[in-house]
């Protein structure tokens, strides 16, 4: 496994990528890495990873951030043993959280993480004052010659796999249920 920190490093290799916080590392989370796992080795890619630390809900509320469900070094274990060996890990700060959109596109996506394929969960939004979204990388993939997909919710028993779910089913005492998510 191959942990960058910041974005000083350049992706060795044109990458597969996802993008998220992987607090937990739930159901949700492992469709999503198996995606691009699988997306990788079709088309000769790097799977890759970007999540960020702090979390940004602790970086912008950190009174009322929720509790997290796993470290950064268990997330990164997680990740890893989910068969992503390339992942970046940037510093969530009022720098980063100033940078638009376009700036992440072009910065980080296309010029550090070179992707060539992006696969992120469906409610996904990025950028100063969360203004990225997916018709905005759709246009940018067009534009930088990255291919995009969203991908749909996983469910279990009718319920969002989540890691607000998983820390509920815990609040609740319901662990089975939260093992299971």
């Amino acid at each position: 496994m191959r942990v960058y920190r910041g974005f000083s490093q350049q992706a060795p290799g044109p990458t597969a990528l996802t993008i998220g916080n992987f607090d937990g590392v739930h159901l949700g989370h492992r469709s999503l890495l198996a995606r691009i796992k699988t997306a990788s080795e079709g088309g000769h890619l790097l799977p890759t990873v970007l999540t960020f630390e702090p979390h940004p809900r602790e970086f912008f509320a950190p009174a009322t951030a929720p509790t997290r469900l796993s470290t950064l070094r268990e997330k990164l274990e997680r990740i890893a043993g989910e068969g992503i060996d390339t992942i970046y890990v940037g510093r969530f700060n009022a720098a980063f959280a100033a940078w638009t959109a376009e700036e992440f596109i072009e910065r980080i996506l296309v010029n550090t993480l070179r992707v060539k394929r992006l696969i992120i969960g469906d409610d996904f939004c990025f950028g100063a004052a969360r203004r990225g979204n997916f018709a905005l990388l759709r246009e940018a993939g067009k534009h930088f010659g990255f291919s995009l997909e969203a991908m749909p919710s996983v469910t279990l028993s009718g319920e969002r796999a989540s890691s607000s779910a998983v820390r509920n089913a815990l609040a609740e005492g319901r662990i089975e249920h939260a093992a299971a998510l």
